[in-house]
C-alpha cells in the first residue's frame, strides 16, 4: 500500500521546489536542518532538534521543479510538483506500506498532511509552524 498526500500551495512551483533541496529553506518547514542541498546520489543527513533524532536519506533522483526521489530507511519517498492555475500541486507519495500496519500507515498519513500543511504556511505567508507539534 502507498500513501499519497497532495496539496496546493499558491505560490510558483520554483520556489515549492527549492524549498525542498535548499538546506536554507527546509528549516521553515519539515526538518531543522539539511546537511547540503538535495542533488541525486547524495546521502543528506537531516535533524528534528525538537525530537532529539538525526536520519540520512539516499537521494534517488532530483528532476528540477517536477520531482524528487529518496529513500529513508526501508521506503521510498516521491514528491512531485505539478504547476496550476493558483501555484503548484505537491503530491507525496510513500511506498510499500504492509496495508495490515494500519498504526504505521496512520501514523505516516498524519506525518506529511502536516509536513505540507507547514509547507503552505511557510511559503504562502512566511509561518513557521513546523516545531508547534511538540
Amino acid at each position: 500500500m502507498d500513501i499519497i498526500t497532495k496539496m496546493q500551495v499558491d505560490v510558483p512551483i520554483e520556489k515549492v521546489f527549492e524549498a525542498f533541496v535548499n538546506p536554507n529553506e527546509i528549516g521553515g518547514f519539515w526538518f531543522s536542518s539539511s546537511s547540503s542541498r538535495w542533488e541525486a546520489g547524495k546521502t543528506i543527513t537531516l535533524e528534528y532538534k525538537e525530537y532529539d533524532a538525526v536520519l540520512d536519506i539516499q537521494v534517488k533522483a532530483v528532476h528540477l521543479n517536477s520531482q524528487i526521489e529518496f529513500t529513508w530507511g526501508e521506503r521510498s519517498v516521491s514528491i512531485q510538483f505539478e504547476a496550476s492555475e493558483m501555484g503548484t500541486i505537491v503530491t507525496t507519495i510513500e511506498k510499500a506500506f504492509d496495508e495490515k500496519d494500519i498504526d504505521s500507515i496512520i501514523m505516516q498519513k498524519e506525518g506529511w498532511v502536516y509536513m505540507l500543511s507547514c509547507l503552505k504556511a511557510y511559503l504562502e505567508h512566511n509561518v513557521k509552524i513546523r516545531a508547534a507539534l511538540l
